[in-house]
């Protein structure tokens, strides 16, 4: 209770700081009570309690009345917070997924300690550091794997029935915010950014240098798709290198004074004629719709995709004792036209003040604004594309063959075939062969379940419910039987009538294996609609022009 009575006094001086004087009273009356209730409960509550757990909660509940975004960040999860704004932690570089009861590596990075130790995709981990991890979760196995570099870790592995254990040295882990970056068609450089992260813009701009010194750059497509942001002065830092010298990107608001800004570019662009397409979906969020906006607005290129994730919010990070953090919303933020993209739809299930009347006028009313050309945009609601892409539908069949790790699974056994293929065109020139996958699900005695079961099983229960009413219910369980029947005998031909949307999804899979994410993405690539659509923009002066310009 006397850490207890410090953390209060911390938040008593923090809230008098931050211009809450003229309700003192109201504030320690309030933590006066909360504090008697969490003494009193953990004194006499009837099961015992984890005091600890029982304020983690607490603090949670109370933080998403305000929205999704401001949270507590414990001490046990400040590593965690800390990858996320830099993209470096202690550790084995690599990827895990919990498979059955086992944690497999589900993808070694290059050039990283796990693979220069030779652990490859769907090693099985056993042991580590002669402790069993059999049946424990994905962060217990990533809790023993990370440590301070130049540690060692000893890691028992189990491949194809081979067991054998390998010495790891950890090292400081600096994941690439670039993901992928190449030529797609002739000219046009291609750049897959992940998250922005510490440096994420020098990353961009490097990338972009060795696309030149390979060829011309005619064009550049900056895959900002899934994209879910990170730092703020990252995303001006790489606006910049298209846009002038003292130019607006993005304006905050805060409460607070010092949250009252507009932040300019501060130096001359690196690339200021580059024709530009920017990628976004429903995922990409915060940074990455600050520089699609600021993109969109100033008329400087064209975005293509779907509306955005819509969050207008920017967070800072405080510091708490005993080295816990608070992610904090302390202001929106506005696109150089003046509009905010936050979606309040986002908030609804955090705020429960706000009522469906008013949801559905964030959508309905959502204002317009114009760029620098004079066209048409709108706040309220994301970053709708100046192009937009008819989103992919996937049937309930491939969703769950990726949730019960199949596709995986069956990497695994059909890896060795590839052993000796040396690229990624021989790999895809050499291909799946779909029968045998058709005979692995067979033999696994796979089935998966979608809309059709429960509108059966709604219709089973009603019939069960007029038993004993005199009815021809017998009669009606046979045609029943007979409709579900024929709905499992469909599901088994789906199997085969998605054949090449499931044969991609296996060989993408090699392909990671193979030459890491890289191979994958350079296949997917290769048939991908909205880059396709990108590539027919930048290769059409005109139309690219007429865009810009609002002209239909």
């Amino acid at each position: 209770m006397k850490n207890l009575s410090r953390v209060l006094l911390v938040l008593i001086a923090g809230l008098l700081t931050t211009g809450f004087v003229s309700n003192y009273f109201e504030i320690t009356k309030n933590l006066e009570i909360f504090n008697n209730v969490y003494k009193e409960v953990n004194s006499y509550y009837v099961d015992p309690v984890d005091p600890g757990e029982l304020m983690h909660s607490t603090i949670d509940t109370m933080l998403k009345r305000l929205d999704p975004y401001t949270q507590y960040i414990p001490e046990s999860e400040i590593e965690d917070f800390r990858f996320q704004t830099t993209g470096d932690y202690g550790g084995i570089g690599a990827t895990i997924r919990k498979i059955d009861s086992t944690v497999v590596i589900f993808e070694p990075y290059k050039d990283f300690p796990a693979d220069k130790a030779g652990l490859k995709m769907g090693d099985v981990i056993l042991e580590i550091n002669n402790k069993s991890v059999i049946n424990s979760s994905t962060e217990d196995v990533s809790e023993l794997l990370k440590g301070t570099p130049g540690t060692n870790v000893n890691v028992k592995i189990n491949r194809f029935d081979t067991v054998f254990i390998t010495e790891i040295k950890r090292e400081k882990i600096h994941v690439p915010s670039v993901k992928y970056y190449n030529f797609v068609d002739n000219n046009i450089g291609y750049v897959k950014l992940r998250r922005f992260t510490k440096n994420c813009s020098s990353e961009v701009e490097k990338a972009l240098n060795e696309l030149e010194k390979k060829s011309n750059l005619n064009g550049l497509i900056l895959d900002l798709r899934s994209n879910p942001g990170g730092l703020l002065n990252e995303s001006i830092s790489l606006t910049n290198l298209f846009i002038p010298k003292d130019e607006i990107v993005v304006t905050t608001n805060g409460r607070n004074t010092e949250w009252k800004k507009s932040y300019k570019t501060r130096r001359d662009p690196k690339y200021p004629e580059l024709p530009i397409v920017v990628l976004v979906n429903g995922s990409s969020a915060s940074a990455s719709e600050i520089v699609a906006g600021a993109i969109q607005d100033l008329d400087r290129g064209i975005i293509v995709g779907n509306r955005t994730f819509g969050k207008g919010l920017v967070q800072q990070s405080r510091k708490l004792n005993y080295n816990a953090r608070l992610k904090v919303t302390v202001a929106k933020y506005y696109t150089p036209s003046g509009r905010c993209i936050q979606d309040l739809n986002q908030t609804s299930k955090y705020n429960d003040y706000l009522s469906s009347e008013n949801q559905d006028s964030v959508i309905i009313n959502r204002r317009e604004f114009l760029t620098k050309n004079k066209r048409i945009v709108y706040d309220g609601g994301g970053i709708d594309p100046d192009i937009k892409i008819e989103l992919d539908t996937f049937p309930s069949l491939l969703i769950s063959l990726i949730r019960n790790n199949h596709i995986f699974k069956y990497g695994n056994e059909i890896i060795n075939q590839f052993e000796n293929i040396n690229s990624v065109e021989k790999c895809i020139s050499k291909g799946i062969n779909y029968d045998k996958f058709a005979d692995y699900l067979d033999r696994n005695e796979f089935s998966f379940e979608d809309y059709r079961d429960g509108i059966i099983n709604d219709i089973k229960s009603s019939i069960s419910e007029l038993n004993g009413e005199d009815l021809l219910t017998e009669e009606l369980k046979k045609e029943l039987m007979a409709l579900d029947q024929e709905i499992q005998t469909k599901k088994i031909k789906e199997i085969h009538e998605n054949k090449e949307l499931i044969t991609k999804r296996i060989l993408g899979n090699i392909l990671t294996r193979k030459f890491y994410d890289l191979g994958r993405i350079e296949y997917e690539l290769t048939n991908d609609k909205y880059v396709s659509e990108a590539v027919r923009l930048l290769k059409n002066e005109k139309n690219y022009s007429e865009i810009l310009n609002g002209i239909n």
